[in-house]
């Protein structure tokens, strides 16, 4: 079974993170943004799930408790889906170019991958400058 990733967002996030990962030649990503004058997003949520209901989705939303977050999270019951809140582009790449099937155990080990590529720089700096002294 093919992966395809749904990236979702308030305003232009997804869009930016769907254009990045299309630096890398990946074309199995759909980006959906809900904006201010979008009144049809749930609607849009709608036709993509229903566009790849055959494939192993894996969607990635930007805030859990948002409203794009909360939209999908309703489907959830109604179609099996993968569904990450709170993305970020090392998590999405990661399973873009997975090539087995998606599975919730490959999910948490990218997400617990991910965590651990969020670091204040500033304290690394200092740390390496300690041990340089």
């Amino acid at each position: 079974m093919k992966n395809h990733i749904i990236i979702a967002s308030h305003g232009g996030l997804a869009k930016g993170m769907a254009d990045t990962a299309g630096l890398f030649g990946v074309q199995n990503v759909t980006a959906i943004e809900q904006t201010v004058q979008e009144t049809g997003f749930e609607s849009q949520v709608q036709r993509v799930l229903e566009q790849y209901k055959d494939e192993n989705v894996v969607v990635f939303t930007d805030i859990l408790g948002g409203s794009v977050n909360q939209i999908f999270f309703k489907y959830l019951r109604q179609q099996p889906f993968h569904l990450v809140t709170g993305m970020n582009l090392a998590v999405i790449l990661e399973c873009i170019f997975a090539v087995e099937p998606i599975t919730d155990e490959f999910l948490r080990n990218a997400i617990s991958l991910s965590r651990e590529q969020l670091c204040y720089m500033n304290d690394i700096l200092n740390t390496a400058q300690e041990d340089d002294d």
